[in-house]
């Protein structure tokens, strides 16, 4: 499989100090990448940067097989952030509008959604099983119903790559599983490659299939079946 995600010697300073430092990894297509790690070892801040919100300090980033500098096809990538809900939950907006955002990203807000654009919201709709719940308002939702609702707003768009942080969080333990079995079959049906920051390394063990851990720099890449065995030899890497 082709590398889509290159990562040369990357390293990020927020101003006090490095949370990423001589970061170097490559990601195949159709890869599913468990991102762990303790709390401020620069999970997050990873994804923004391939998300292209944040840019290197130093070192490289090519998305497929373009300098991030030069990337353009942000079409290609669906994202998804810490607490996606926080900035819809006091706005009237429905489930259905919220989904449909995701096909005006790059374009104007006031731009009508296509006849073929419709039909992929619905089709959104119906693959993360929010047919009954698309004319509620975001806010009403419980946690794991507005986590599916975002995802389904990053995959309106038929992304290639889809970056998620800690999509579980919020969510109850039933509504996490459901969730999880649901970006398996994304990644095995749609063949979407994702990269995802998780806290549970054994559930994240079930869907992905390496593990990226992370403490400011790389501390473990690889099969993440092996990485729930270097968990007992280094479990702070996983707090």
């Amino acid at each position: 499989m082709e590398n889509i995600i290159k990562i040369n010697k990357l390293g990020y300073n927020y101003g006090e100090g490095w949370i990423l430092h001589d970061l170097s990894v490559e990601i195949a297509q159709g890869d599913f990448v468990a991102v762990i790690g303790p709390n401020g070892a620069g999970k997050s801040t990873l994804l923004r940067l391939l998300a292209g919100i944040l840019q290197p300090t130093s070192g490289e980033i090519e998305l497929y097989g373009t300098p991030l500098p030069q990337f353009k096809a942000w079409e290609k990538i669906g994202y998804v952030p810490q607490n996606p809900a926080k900035q819809h939950r006091d706005f009237p907006i429905s489930v259905k509008e919220v989904i449909g955002l995701g096909l005006l990203c790059g374009s104007s807000m006031f731009q009508k959604i296509s006849r073929a654009g419709k039909a992929r919201v619905e089709t959104m709709l119906e693959r993360f099983y929010l047919q009954e719940l698309a004319h509620r308002k975001i806010g009403e939702l419980s946690g794991g119903q507005q986590q599916r609702v975002f995802l389904a707003r990053a995959m309106v768009r038929q992304p290639e790559l889809l970056l998620l942080d800690e999509p579980a969080t919020g969510v109850d333990p039933d509504a996490k599983i459901e969730l999880y079995r649901m970006l398996r079959d994304i990644n095995r049906e749609l063949g979407v490659t994702i990269v995802m920051v998780s806290h549970d390394l054994e559930l994240a063990a079930e869907v992905a299939h390496n593990a990226l851990c992370l403490d400011h720099d790389v501390c473990f890449w690889g099969d993440v079946q092996q990485a729930l065995v270097h968990r007992h030899k280094h479990g702070y890497f996983y707090r």
